[in-house]
Protein backbone atom coordinates (compact mmCIF):
# COMPACT_ATOMS: atom_id res chain seq x y z
CA UNK A 1 0.00 0.00 0.00
CA UNK A 2 1.89 2.76 1.48
CA UNK A 3 5.73 2.86 0.84
CA UNK A 4 7.30 5.50 2.28
CA UNK A 5 11.17 6.05 1.92
CA UNK A 6 11.05 6.59 5.72
CA UNK A 7 9.24 3.13 6.04
CA UNK A 8 11.81 0.52 4.57
CA UNK A 9 10.56 1.64 0.99
CA UNK A 10 7.68 0.41 0.83
CA UNK A 11 7.68 0.97 -2.90
CA UNK A 12 5.31 -0.43 -5.79
CA UNK A 13 5.94 0.52 -9.24
CA UNK A 14 4.44 -1.40 -12.47
CA UNK A 15 7.04 -0.95 -15.09
CA UNK A 16 6.62 -0.71 -18.52
CA UNK A 17 3.31 -0.90 -19.57
CA UNK A 18 2.89 -4.11 -20.72
CA UNK A 19 0.78 -5.10 -17.86
CA UNK A 20 -2.21 -7.03 -18.13
CA UNK A 21 -3.92 -6.29 -14.57
CA UNK A 22 -6.90 -8.95 -15.02
CA UNK A 23 -8.40 -8.86 -11.67
CA UNK A 24 -10.92 -11.54 -11.23
CA UNK A 25 -13.93 -11.32 -8.69
CA UNK A 26 -15.28 -14.28 -6.95
CA UNK A 27 -18.13 -14.99 -4.69
CA UNK A 28 -17.95 -18.30 -2.77
CA UNK A 29 -20.72 -19.81 -1.72
CA UNK A 30 -20.73 -22.72 0.48
CA UNK A 31 -23.37 -25.82 -0.34
CA UNK A 32 -26.46 -25.77 1.74
CA UNK A 33 -26.08 -28.42 3.39
CA UNK A 34 -22.56 -27.95 4.85
CA UNK A 35 -23.03 -25.42 8.01
CA UNK A 36 -20.02 -27.37 9.60
CA UNK A 37 -17.97 -25.40 7.11
CA UNK A 38 -18.75 -22.32 8.58
CA UNK A 39 -15.37 -20.74 9.92
CA UNK A 40 -15.38 -19.07 13.68
CA UNK A 41 -12.38 -17.11 14.47
CA UNK A 42 -8.94 -17.20 12.06
CA UNK A 43 -9.46 -20.07 9.67
CA UNK A 44 -6.20 -22.49 9.01
CA UNK A 45 -4.74 -21.99 6.02
CA UNK A 46 -5.40 -23.72 3.07
CA UNK A 47 -3.96 -23.86 -0.48
CA UNK A 48 -5.53 -23.85 -3.40
CA UNK A 49 -4.51 -26.40 -5.99
CA UNK A 50 -4.85 -25.53 -9.75
CA UNK A 51 -6.83 -28.54 -11.01
CA UNK A 52 -7.37 -28.92 -14.93
CA UNK A 53 -10.73 -30.78 -16.25
CA UNK A 54 -9.47 -32.45 -19.42
CA UNK A 55 -12.58 -34.59 -19.62
CA UNK A 56 -15.93 -34.56 -18.71
CA UNK A 57 -18.52 -31.70 -17.81
CA UNK A 58 -17.52 -29.07 -15.10
CA UNK A 59 -20.34 -28.44 -12.71
CA UNK A 60 -22.86 -26.26 -13.45
CA UNK A 61 -22.36 -22.55 -12.70
CA UNK A 62 -24.84 -20.87 -10.60
CA UNK A 63 -26.79 -18.38 -12.90
CA UNK A 64 -26.84 -14.97 -11.64
CA UNK A 65 -29.65 -13.62 -10.40
CA UNK A 66 -30.06 -10.82 -13.60
CA UNK A 67 -29.77 -11.38 -17.29
CA UNK A 68 -27.19 -9.70 -19.88
CA UNK A 69 -27.62 -7.47 -21.52
CA UNK A 70 -25.60 -4.34 -23.64
CA UNK A 71 -23.36 -2.80 -21.47
CA UNK A 72 -23.37 1.17 -21.32
CA UNK A 73 -21.85 4.14 -20.26
CA UNK A 74 -23.16 6.48 -17.38
CA UNK A 75 -21.70 9.75 -16.55
CA UNK A 76 -21.87 11.89 -13.76
CA UNK A 77 -19.75 13.65 -10.24
CA UNK A 78 -17.96 11.99 -7.11
CA UNK A 79 -17.47 14.13 -4.12
CA UNK A 80 -15.29 13.76 -1.48
CA UNK A 81 -14.16 15.39 1.48
CA UNK A 82 -10.51 16.40 1.02
CA UNK A 83 -7.99 18.01 3.03
CA UNK A 84 -5.96 21.44 0.63
CA UNK A 85 -3.08 18.91 -0.51
CA UNK A 86 -2.62 21.64 -3.45
CA UNK A 87 -3.97 25.20 -1.52
CA UNK A 88 -1.03 27.75 -2.80
CA UNK A 89 0.07 28.78 0.74
CA UNK A 90 0.83 24.40 1.33
CA UNK A 91 2.55 24.13 -2.43
CA UNK A 92 6.11 23.80 -2.03
CA UNK A 93 7.67 24.64 -5.87
CA UNK A 94 10.30 22.27 -6.70
CA UNK A 95 13.83 22.75 -9.03
CA UNK A 96 15.81 21.13 -10.96
CA UNK A 97 17.98 18.09 -9.44
CA UNK A 98 15.20 17.73 -7.05
CA UNK A 99 14.23 13.74 -8.23
CA UNK A 100 10.88 14.71 -8.47
CA UNK A 101 10.85 18.30 -10.62
CA UNK A 102 8.51 19.93 -12.05
CA UNK A 103 6.01 18.15 -9.10
CA UNK A 104 5.59 20.11 -6.37
CA UNK A 105 6.21 18.77 -2.75
CA UNK A 106 3.81 20.16 0.06
CA UNK A 107 4.05 21.66 3.70
CA UNK A 108 2.24 19.13 5.92
CA UNK A 109 1.62 21.23 8.38
CA UNK A 110 0.17 24.00 6.55
CA UNK A 111 -2.67 21.48 4.85
CA UNK A 112 -3.69 20.34 8.09
CA UNK A 113 -3.99 23.44 9.12
CA UNK A 114 -6.64 24.75 6.06
CA UNK A 115 -10.44 23.46 6.62
CA UNK A 116 -11.31 20.46 4.54
CA UNK A 117 -13.53 20.84 2.04
CA UNK A 118 -15.70 19.13 -0.80
CA UNK A 119 -14.26 18.43 -4.19
CA UNK A 120 -16.55 17.24 -6.94
CA UNK A 121 -14.84 15.01 -9.91
CA UNK A 122 -16.42 13.92 -13.04
CA UNK A 123 -17.63 10.11 -12.71
CA UNK A 124 -17.90 8.08 -16.10
CA UNK A 125 -19.61 4.52 -15.15
CA UNK A 126 -18.75 1.66 -17.32
CA UNK A 127 -22.13 -0.82 -16.56
CA UNK A 128 -23.26 -4.03 -17.43
CA UNK A 129 -25.99 -6.29 -15.64
CA UNK A 130 -23.19 -7.84 -13.38
CA UNK A 131 -20.93 -4.83 -12.38
CA UNK A 132 -20.15 -1.24 -12.24
CA UNK A 133 -17.01 0.10 -12.85
CA UNK A 134 -16.68 3.74 -12.10
CA UNK A 135 -13.43 6.21 -13.24
CA UNK A 136 -12.12 9.44 -11.81
CA UNK A 137 -10.76 10.79 -14.62
CA UNK A 138 -9.57 14.16 -12.93
CA UNK A 139 -8.26 12.22 -10.00
CA UNK A 140 -5.02 10.55 -12.07
CA UNK A 141 -7.54 8.84 -13.82
CA UNK A 142 -8.14 6.15 -11.71
CA UNK A 143 -10.70 3.61 -11.49
CA UNK A 144 -12.32 4.65 -8.19
CA UNK A 145 -15.40 2.22 -8.07
CA UNK A 146 -15.89 -1.44 -8.59
CA UNK A 147 -19.51 -2.56 -7.54
CA UNK A 148 -20.59 -6.13 -7.76
CA UNK A 149 -24.40 -5.69 -8.49
CA UNK A 150 -24.96 -9.60 -7.59
CA UNK A 151 -23.83 -9.15 -3.78
CA UNK A 152 -24.15 -5.02 -3.71
CA UNK A 153 -20.89 -4.55 -2.44
CA UNK A 154 -17.97 -2.66 -3.27
CA UNK A 155 -14.98 -4.56 -3.97
CA UNK A 156 -12.22 -1.29 -3.80
CA UNK A 157 -11.31 0.77 -0.72
CA UNK A 158 -12.86 4.06 -1.27
CA UNK A 159 -11.03 6.46 1.13
CA UNK A 160 -13.78 8.69 2.77
CA UNK A 161 -11.08 11.63 2.40
CA UNK A 162 -8.49 13.22 0.27
CA UNK A 163 -5.47 12.75 2.85
CA UNK A 164 -2.06 13.58 1.84
CA UNK A 165 0.16 11.03 3.53
CA UNK A 166 3.98 11.54 3.85
CA UNK A 167 4.61 8.64 1.77
CA UNK A 168 5.78 8.88 -1.94
CA UNK A 169 8.70 10.31 -3.59
CA UNK A 170 7.12 13.50 -3.54
CA UNK A 171 6.93 13.24 0.17
CA UNK A 172 2.93 13.14 -0.41
CA UNK A 173 0.92 10.72 -1.63
CA UNK A 174 -2.99 10.54 -1.87
CA UNK A 175 -4.15 7.06 -0.40
CA UNK A 176 -7.49 7.93 -2.61
CA UNK A 177 -8.06 4.08 -2.88
CA UNK A 178 -9.48 1.85 -6.16
CA UNK A 179 -6.87 0.68 -8.87
CA UNK A 180 -4.10 3.57 -9.32
CA UNK A 181 -1.60 3.45 -12.30
CA UNK A 182 1.79 4.26 -10.86
CA UNK A 183 4.42 6.07 -13.33
CA UNK A 184 7.09 6.56 -13.71
CA UNK A 185 8.58 5.72 -10.76
CA UNK A 186 8.74 3.23 -8.55
CA UNK A 187 6.37 3.50 -5.26
CA UNK A 188 3.16 5.17 -6.38
CA UNK A 189 4.55 7.07 -9.24
CA UNK A 190 4.40 11.08 -9.63
CA UNK A 191 1.12 12.17 -11.52
CA UNK A 192 -1.88 9.93 -9.35
CA UNK A 193 -3.19 13.35 -8.14
CA UNK A 194 -3.69 14.98 -11.01
CA UNK A 195 -6.02 15.62 -13.89
CA UNK A 196 -5.61 12.65 -17.05
CA UNK A 197 -7.16 13.52 -20.30
CA UNK A 198 -10.03 10.49 -21.58
CA UNK A 199 -12.27 9.06 -24.05
CA UNK A 200 -14.83 6.53 -24.32
CA UNK A 201 -16.10 3.69 -26.83
CA UNK A 202 -19.90 2.12 -26.98
CA UNK A 203 -20.08 -0.57 -29.12
CA UNK A 204 -22.48 -3.47 -29.17
CA UNK A 205 -21.05 -5.63 -26.76
CA UNK A 206 -18.60 -3.46 -25.26
CA UNK A 207 -17.84 -0.41 -23.65
CA UNK A 208 -14.75 1.33 -22.77
CA UNK A 209 -12.39 3.94 -21.41
CA UNK A 210 -9.33 5.30 -21.65
CA UNK A 211 -7.55 7.43 -19.08
CA UNK A 212 -4.11 9.26 -20.18
CA UNK A 213 -1.41 11.69 -19.11
CA UNK A 214 1.13 13.41 -21.08
CA UNK A 215 3.50 12.99 -17.47
CA UNK A 216 5.98 15.57 -17.09
CA UNK A 217 9.25 14.40 -15.77
CA UNK A 218 9.54 12.14 -18.82
CA UNK A 219 7.27 13.65 -21.72
CA UNK A 220 5.98 9.90 -22.23
CA UNK A 221 2.35 9.26 -22.31
CA UNK A 222 0.85 7.00 -19.98
CA UNK A 223 -2.50 5.17 -19.82
CA UNK A 224 -4.91 2.65 -19.61
CA UNK A 225 -7.77 1.17 -21.12
CA UNK A 226 -10.86 -0.63 -19.04
CA UNK A 227 -13.46 -2.28 -20.74
CA UNK A 228 -16.48 -4.41 -20.25
CA UNK A 229 -18.68 -6.52 -22.42
CA UNK A 230 -22.27 -7.74 -21.72
CA UNK A 231 -22.19 -10.84 -21.16
CA UNK A 232 -19.73 -11.43 -18.33
CA UNK A 233 -18.52 -9.91 -14.89
CA UNK A 234 -14.57 -10.09 -15.56
CA UNK A 235 -13.58 -6.53 -16.64
CA UNK A 236 -9.91 -6.30 -19.00
CA UNK A 237 -7.55 -3.44 -18.30
CA UNK A 238 -4.84 -2.92 -21.09
CA UNK A 239 -1.82 -0.43 -19.83
CA UNK A 240 0.07 1.28 -22.25
CA UNK A 241 3.51 3.68 -22.60
CA UNK A 242 3.93 5.91 -25.48
CA UNK A 243 7.35 7.65 -25.80
CA UNK A 244 6.83 10.43 -28.42
CA UNK A 245 10.16 11.89 -27.04
CA UNK A 246 13.78 11.60 -29.11
CA UNK A 247 15.39 10.16 -26.13
CA UNK A 248 15.09 6.85 -24.38
CA UNK A 249 13.50 7.25 -20.75
CA UNK A 250 14.09 5.11 -17.66
CA UNK A 251 10.71 4.04 -16.04
CA UNK A 252 8.49 2.18 -14.15
CA UNK A 253 4.28 1.55 -14.55
CA UNK A 254 2.97 -0.48 -12.14
CA UNK A 255 -0.70 -0.72 -11.35
CA UNK A 256 -1.96 -0.83 -7.75
CA UNK A 257 -5.05 -2.02 -6.74
CA UNK A 258 -6.17 -0.91 -3.09
CA UNK A 259 -8.44 -4.17 -1.51
CA UNK A 260 -11.17 -3.09 1.37
CA UNK A 261 -13.87 -6.43 1.00
CA UNK A 262 -15.28 -6.24 3.82
CA UNK A 263 -17.60 -2.95 3.47
CA UNK A 264 -14.14 -0.98 3.30
CA UNK A 265 -11.97 -2.53 5.71
CA UNK A 266 -10.03 -5.79 5.21
CA UNK A 267 -11.04 -8.89 7.46
CA UNK A 268 -8.36 -10.05 10.33
CA UNK A 269 -9.68 -13.12 8.12
CA UNK A 270 -8.16 -11.89 4.56
CA UNK A 271 -6.52 -14.79 3.07
CA UNK A 272 -3.56 -13.72 0.22
CA UNK A 273 -3.61 -16.82 -2.91
CA UNK A 274 0.26 -17.02 -4.24
CA UNK A 275 0.94 -19.71 -6.14
CA UNK A 276 4.65 -19.77 -4.76
CA UNK A 277 7.21 -21.32 -2.18
CA UNK A 278 8.93 -17.76 -1.30
CA UNK A 279 8.18 -14.27 -1.92
CA UNK A 280 10.92 -11.28 -1.80
CA UNK A 281 10.75 -8.69 1.03
CA UNK A 282 10.13 -5.34 0.06
CA UNK A 283 9.87 -4.10 3.04
CA UNK A 284 8.72 -4.56 6.56
CA UNK A 285 8.62 -3.29 10.20
CA UNK A 286 11.52 -3.11 11.78
CA UNK A 287 10.08 -4.88 14.81
CA UNK A 288 9.56 -8.09 12.82
CA UNK A 289 12.74 -9.43 13.17
CA UNK A 290 11.68 -13.04 12.99
CA UNK A 291 11.36 -11.83 9.21
CA UNK A 292 14.14 -11.35 6.78
CA UNK A 293 15.60 -7.40 5.68
CA UNK A 294 13.88 -6.11 2.45
CA UNK A 295 15.86 -7.81 -0.78
CA UNK A 296 15.93 -11.15 1.14
CA UNK A 297 13.68 -14.02 0.25
CA UNK A 298 10.71 -15.56 2.94
CA UNK A 299 9.21 -18.90 2.73
CA UNK A 300 5.90 -18.94 1.47
CA UNK A 301 3.25 -19.28 3.03
CA UNK A 302 5.10 -20.26 6.68
CA UNK A 303 8.43 -18.99 7.45
CA UNK A 304 9.97 -19.36 10.73
CA UNK A 305 6.87 -21.22 12.39
CA UNK A 306 4.62 -18.37 11.37
CA UNK A 307 1.94 -18.38 8.23
CA UNK A 308 1.22 -15.30 6.76
CA UNK A 309 -1.75 -16.68 4.24
CA UNK A 310 -4.03 -15.30 6.44
CA UNK A 311 -3.74 -11.43 7.22
CA UNK A 312 -5.25 -11.63 10.98
CA UNK A 313 -1.35 -13.27 11.74
CA UNK A 314 0.14 -10.39 11.02
CA UNK A 315 1.50 -8.40 13.98
CA UNK A 316 3.76 -5.93 11.45
CA UNK A 317 3.10 -4.29 8.38
CA UNK A 318 4.79 -6.26 5.17
CA UNK A 319 5.33 -5.57 1.29
CA UNK A 320 6.89 -8.26 -0.66
CA UNK A 321 7.32 -9.54 -4.64
CA UNK A 322 6.12 -12.72 -6.08
CA UNK A 323 7.99 -12.76 -8.81
CA UNK A 324 8.35 -17.33 -9.41
CA UNK A 325 4.78 -17.80 -9.77
CA UNK A 326 4.17 -21.49 -10.57
CA UNK A 327 0.49 -20.26 -11.83
CA UNK A 328 -1.07 -17.24 -13.54
CA UNK A 329 -3.11 -16.11 -10.83
CA UNK A 330 -2.94 -14.39 -7.47
CA UNK A 331 -5.81 -13.09 -5.74
CA UNK A 332 -6.86 -11.99 -2.18
CA UNK A 333 -10.40 -13.81 -0.81
CA UNK A 334 -11.98 -12.25 2.46
CA UNK A 335 -13.53 -15.30 4.74
CA UNK A 336 -15.78 -12.94 6.67
CA UNK A 337 -17.41 -11.67 3.26
CA UNK A 338 -17.35 -14.79 1.13
CA UNK A 339 -15.57 -12.94 -1.29
CA UNK A 340 -12.74 -12.59 -3.38
CA UNK A 341 -9.98 -10.97 -6.46
CA UNK A 342 -8.85 -12.97 -8.70
CA UNK A 343 -5.88 -11.46 -10.98
CA UNK A 344 -5.50 -14.19 -14.02
CA UNK A 345 -2.66 -13.49 -16.62
CA UNK A 346 -0.24 -14.58 -18.56
CA UNK A 347 2.91 -15.81 -16.09
CA UNK A 348 5.16 -14.95 -18.72
CA UNK A 349 4.13 -11.24 -19.44
CA UNK A 350 3.66 -10.60 -16.30
CA UNK A 351 6.97 -10.71 -13.68
CA UNK A 352 5.78 -8.23 -10.90
CA UNK A 353 3.59 -8.51 -8.50
CA UNK A 354 3.37 -7.41 -5.00
CA UNK A 355 1.30 -7.09 -2.28
CA UNK A 356 1.21 -4.97 0.70
CA UNK A 357 -0.65 -5.17 4.30
CA UNK A 358 -0.39 -2.01 6.70
CA UNK A 359 -1.18 -4.63 9.83
CA UNK A 360 0.47 -2.57 12.41
CA UNK A 361 0.04 1.10 10.37
CA UNK A 362 -2.34 3.27 11.97
CA UNK A 363 -5.31 4.13 9.83
CA UNK A 364 -4.92 8.02 10.74
CA UNK A 365 -1.93 7.98 8.37
CA UNK A 366 -4.25 8.18 5.31
CA UNK A 367 -7.26 8.58 6.63
CA UNK A 368 -10.10 9.77 9.22
CA UNK A 369 -12.04 6.59 10.20
CA UNK A 370 -11.03 2.82 10.56
CA UNK A 371 -10.91 1.99 7.16
CA UNK A 372 -7.97 -0.46 5.92
CA UNK A 373 -7.36 -1.69 3.10
CA UNK A 374 -4.58 -4.37 1.40
CA UNK A 375 -2.44 -3.60 -2.01
CA UNK A 376 -2.23 -5.91 -4.77
CA UNK A 377 0.12 -4.46 -7.43
CA UNK A 378 1.00 -5.98 -10.89
CA UNK A 379 4.05 -4.96 -13.29
CA UNK A 380 4.12 -6.53 -16.99
CA UNK A 381 8.02 -5.62 -17.39
CA UNK A 382 9.64 -5.74 -13.66
CA UNK A 383 9.57 -8.33 -10.93
CA UNK A 384 10.46 -5.80 -8.73
CA UNK A 385 10.97 -2.26 -7.36
CA UNK A 386 14.36 -1.72 -7.58
CA UNK A 387 14.49 -2.73 -11.56
CA UNK A 388 13.81 -0.25 -14.05
CA UNK A 389 13.27 -0.29 -17.84
CA UNK A 390 14.45 1.40 -20.71
CA UNK A 391 11.25 2.95 -23.24
CA UNK A 392 13.05 3.85 -26.50
CA UNK A 393 12.61 6.88 -28.57
CA UNK A 394 9.38 6.35 -30.75
CA UNK A 395 8.35 3.12 -28.91
CA UNK A 396 4.93 2.10 -27.69
CA UNK A 397 4.24 -0.57 -24.95
CA UNK A 398 0.85 -2.27 -24.72
CA UNK A 399 0.09 -4.48 -22.23
CA UNK A 400 -2.25 -7.40 -23.17
CA UNK A 401 -6.48 -7.09 -21.90
CA UNK A 402 -7.68 -9.60 -19.13
CA UNK A 403 -11.29 -9.55 -17.38
CA UNK A 404 -12.92 -10.22 -14.22
CA UNK A 405 -16.47 -11.84 -13.28
CA UNK A 406 -18.40 -12.05 -10.26
CA UNK A 407 -20.61 -15.56 -9.27
CA UNK A 408 -20.59 -18.86 -7.13
CA UNK A 409 -18.66 -19.92 -9.65
CA UNK A 410 -16.66 -18.00 -12.10
CA UNK A 411 -15.75 -18.42 -15.49
CA UNK A 412 -12.95 -16.52 -16.90
CA UNK A 413 -12.94 -16.33 -20.82
CA UNK A 414 -9.77 -14.23 -21.32
CA UNK A 415 -7.63 -15.62 -24.13
CA UNK A 416 -4.80 -15.57 -21.82
CA UNK A 417 -6.24 -17.24 -19.02
CA UNK A 418 -7.79 -20.53 -21.24
CA UNK A 419 -7.45 -24.08 -18.98
CA UNK A 420 -4.21 -22.43 -17.43
CA UNK A 421 -5.89 -20.84 -14.18
CA UNK A 422 -8.40 -24.47 -14.67
CA UNK A 423 -10.23 -24.86 -10.99
CA UNK A 424 -9.33 -23.62 -7.74
CA UNK A 425 -11.16 -25.93 -4.82
CA UNK A 426 -10.20 -25.23 -0.82
CA UNK A 427 -10.84 -28.28 1.23
CA UNK A 428 -13.50 -27.04 3.36
CA UNK A 429 -16.13 -27.61 0.48
CA UNK A 430 -16.20 -23.82 -0.59
CA UNK A 431 -14.98 -23.62 -4.38
CA UNK A 432 -13.65 -20.85 -6.09
CA UNK A 433 -13.49 -21.80 -10.03
CA UNK A 434 -12.03 -19.92 -13.07
CA UNK A 435 -11.65 -21.36 -16.55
Amino acid sequence: MFAGRSKSQLIFPFVLGLSLFVVLLLVVQSPADSTAAQVSGTPEPVAYLPLVLRDGTPPTPTPPPIEPGAPWIETGTVTISSYQYDHPDCVIPTSPGDFVYPYPRINHDCVFQKPRVDRTFSAVTLHNSYVAVTVLPELGGRLYRWQDKVTGRQLLYANPVLKPTAWGWRGWWLASGGIEWAFPTDEHGLNEYRPWVYTTEVLSDTVSITVSDVEEQTGMTVGATISLDGSHSYMTLAPFVVNSTAVPHPYQYWLNAMIALGDNTTNDQTEFIIPASQVQVHSRDANASYLPTAGNWMNWPEHNGRSFQIYGTWDYYLGFFAPNLSAGFTGVYDHTAEQGIVRVFDVAQMPGNKFFGPANLEPNLYTIDDSVYVEMWSSGVTPDFWTYATRDAGQTKAGPSAGIRSASWVRLTSPTSSARCGWMRRQRGQRLACR
